[in-house]
Order: C-alpha cells, then structure tokens, then sequence
C-alpha cells in the first residue's frame, strides 16, 4: 500500500533546501576533528579572522552600522566574496501596504502607499543603496502606466531614500533589478522575515539575509 502513496512528489518545493540546509552555526566547513583538512581549515579561519588594522576596523565598524549589519556580517562577505556591502534589497510587502482609494470621479482609483511605521524609521537610518522588491501583484490590475511612476509614488512615502524597484517574486528577478542599476549581487544583502525571505536571497545569491527584527538594531 505504501507505494501507492509519492511522499517525495508530496512535499513543498522548499523542503529540499531546508533538508540539505546546515545546522545553526555551521560555515560549511568539515567535521572538526583531528584530520590533516581540519587542521588546515582551522589555521585558515584564524588567520583570516585576525584583527585587521586599526582604521580598518574602524572604517568596516562605521560601513556597517550605517548598513544596519554586525561587524562580522560585513567582514564574512567581504572574505567569500571580496565584493564590499554597500545596498539592501527589502520586499515590498515588508515595507507599506499597498492598496487602491475609492473610486472619483473619473472612475479611477488612486494607488494609496501606507509605510509601516516600524519599517519608515529603519528606511530613514538607513545608510546605503536601498532596493524594493515588489509583487507583481502587489496592485490588482495596476497598468504599465501605474506601475512605472510606482517608484516616485514610493519614494514620497520614503523621502526619496529608494534607488529602484524590480517587480517579481524570486531570485531572478532581485538579480536583474541589480544588474539594471550596474550593482553586482555580492554587495547586496535582502532584508526578510522568515525561511521564505531566506532562501529568497539564497536563490538570488546574495551573501545573506539580514532578519528585519535584528536591522539596524
């Protein structure tokens, strides 16, 4: 009778990733044990971990609390990637509520941006490039039109702090929106709530995902 039943076909999309995900505190790299390759992995963390200059530090120090990120977020990107930090990519949903004014009377509903009051305050400390994800359907049946004076409607609620906005749901499209504005995905990081915001980034390559309860904390 059980093999009636496909519980690999079953399961979400996403329970592959978690599965293969390490544990909390793992940095992929091997067993630490006495082995040759465990001791060589342990030589090369310290040394790259080794305090750096101090006006470097001090520069990566003021680099990251103008990003809203710790020391060693910062300093872990820089050394798998060699790319600098310097922008955020936030979703939408995250950011406002987005929802349509009654009707006037030229039988068009406005497009009304309400930020999140928690989130407002986060955006206007924020000291870097600032990227908005949103929804392709964020709006129901927002046209072309709508959608490309979108960024300046956002901006008002924002006071000017956001560079551009991409519209879709997955990696792919965090990475054209990056690319569209000549910023490689190594200097970005995504701000999210949640697994799904996690392998959002994953999926766009993207050095980590910084949770919002934990932003310019």
């Amino acid at each position: 009778m059980g093999d009636r039943f496909d519980r690999l076909g079953a399961r979400h999309a996403n329970v592959e990733s978690l599965l293969r995900r390490p544990g909390i505190g793992h940095n992929n790299g091997p067993v630490f044990d006495m082995s040759w390759g465990a001791w060589v992995w342990r030589r090369a963390s310290a040394e790259a971990w080794k305090a750096p200059k101090p006006e470097v530090a001090r520069m990566r120090v003021k680099r990251a609390e103008r990003l809203g990120i710790t020391y060693r977020e910062l300093t872990s990107s820089l050394m798998d990637s060699g790319a600098h930090l310097g922008a955020a990519v936030l979703p939408l949903s995250l950011a406002a509520r987005v929802r349509r004014g009654p009707l006037d009377s030229y039988g068009h509903r406005e497009i009304i941006i309400e930020p999140r009051n928690s989130i407002a305050d986060l955006v206007a400390r924020f000291g870097g490039r600032l990227f908005i994800l949103g929804d392709i359907d964020a709006v129901p049946a927002m046209s072309d039109e709508e959608r490309a004076g979108f960024l300046a409607l956002l901006n008002r609620a924002f006071d000017g702090k956001i560079e551009a906005i991409g519209w879709g749901h997955d990696g792919a499209a965090i990475r054209a929106m990056l690319k569209a504005n000549a910023l490689p995905h190594q200097e970005a990081f995504l701000v999210g709530s949640g697994i799904g915001h996690h392998l959002l980034g994953e999926a766009a390559g993207l050095p980590f995902t910084k949770d919002i309860d934990t932003w310019l904390a």
